[in-house]
């Protein structure tokens, strides 16, 4: 028998409303809405090494920090990845093969991958000569992509913490600007004031990177 609503018209079944069924947040729209974030650090990562490495070089410091960066940047993604999967609290009676996946999670939840992919990947681009305008947009793509790390990780909005960290954001694209301009003003002659130079161009980019760090 169908439902009759009070003023005599026929009830909506449950789960529906007068105009149709009703719509209820799911688990998976949340997936969707973190794979956005996730996915962006992976390219961000891959771009930043993509954009250093060329063109590549042979040596052995530039292939060991191409190698540590890559393997780095994919960590991290794996982490991203699986931040959903939870720990268990007892560890006990679980096959070998559990074992070994947890432990896999611990490590990938350990380490800093993303940190150590910064390092490895500046560390690549100091074995390139020097590249003022190259070096100083490698330094804001690995700030966006710190920044959207943080964001994937923390499930925020992006528009909210881009809005707290723009003044921020601003000073320290100045300051990687300046950077780039100071290490691009030709010396007249090898002395006090290249040395001068490069170590203010140092001071700016330093400066940059501190300052637009998320806090």
């Amino acid at each position: 028998m169908t439902p009759v609503s009070p003023n005599g018209d026929a009830a909506a079944p449950a789960g529906e409303t007068a105009t149709g069924p009703r719509l209820t947040a799911t688990p998976r729209a949340g997936v969707l809405a973190a794979a956005g974030p996730r996915l962006a650090a992976v390219l961000l990562g891959a771009a930043c090494i993509a954009w250093t490495a060329t063109p590549l070089l042979h040596s052995g410091l530039a292939q060991t920090a191409l190698a540590v960066s890559i393997v780095a940047v994919v960590a991290g993604a794996l982490r991203l990845a699986f931040a959903d999967i939870p720990q268990p609290e007892d560890n006990f009676m679980l096959s070998d093969l559990m074992r070994a996946w947890l432990l896999f999670l611990a490590l990938l939840r350990t380490i800093a991958w993303e940190e150590t992919a910064v390092v490895a990947i500046l560390w690549l681009e100091v074995q390139h000569p020097a590249r003022a305008w190259h070096t100083a947009i490698l330094g804001a793509g690995l700030v966006a992509y710190l920044i959207v790390t943080h964001i994937a990780e923390s499930g925020a909005e992006p528009a909210p913490v881009l809005l707290r960290q723009w003044k921020l954001l601003a000073v320290g694209a100045c300051l990687l600007a300046v950077g780039a301009g100071f290490a691009l003003v030709p010396a007249t002659a090898p002395g006090a004031g290249a040395a001068l130079l490069r170590v203010l161009a140092a001071i700016a980019v330093v400066a940059a990177a501190v300052l637009v760090l998320p806090a």
